[in-house]
């Protein structure tokens, strides 16, 4: 992608989505997926995304949780997302996108995530620098609805996340 385009791009994102899209990013761009968009079937079938390089990766130092501040339905749905937590693992899927795929998905994404560029550790042991999403202020827990859960889960045991994980996902109460 040329910079005329990325400058085209990150002006839709921001207007679409009310995020700033840094100067610069890799072509492609790998992307940490630790909730719906671990779901094979979803993220290439419903979101169209074709990765050129799928991974199964890990976050350190940051939990799972489910807040109402995401999502499309902020107060209504409790997607997931990642907080702080020294010591803590969230598991997950590394993609490696083509920029432009990766514009269309964050345009796709919340309104009330933000950009966390990171490190992840894939399966390998190799760390990948990588771009994930995240509600950056404070926000109120929530319990995510049994068809969203039902994706995380599938997700999970497709990608072969660790059975411990695999577990914690099993444990989450879903809301009535």
């Amino acid at each position: 992608m040329n910079s005329a385009s990325w400058r085209l791009c990150r002006l839709w994102v921001r207007i679409r989505r009310a995020r700033v899209p840094p100067p610069r990013v890799p072509d492609p761009v790998w992307y940490f997926a630790y909730g719906s968009n671990m779901n094979e079937r979803l993220f290439r079938e419903r979101r169209h995304m074709a990765p050129i390089e799928t991974r199964i990766g890990r976050l350190t130092n940051h939990r799972l949780c489910f807040t109402i501040a995401g999502g499309m339905r902020p107060g209504l749905s409790a997607p997931a997302n990642i907080a702080d937590d020294p010591g803590g693992t969230v598991h997950g899927v590394l993609y490696l996108l083509a920029l432009r795929k990766f514009v269309r998905l964050d345009a796709s994404e919340g309104r009330k995530y933000a950009y966390l560029w990171t490190e992840i550790e894939d399966a390998a042991g190799n760390i990948v620098p990588a771009v994930t999403y995240k509600v950056p202020a404070a926000a109120p827990e929530g319990r995510p609805s049994l068809p969203y859960l039902n994706l995380l889960r599938e997700a999970a045991r497709q990608r072969g996340l660790p059975a411990g994980y695999v577990a914690f996902l099993d444990g989450v109460e879903a809301r009535e």
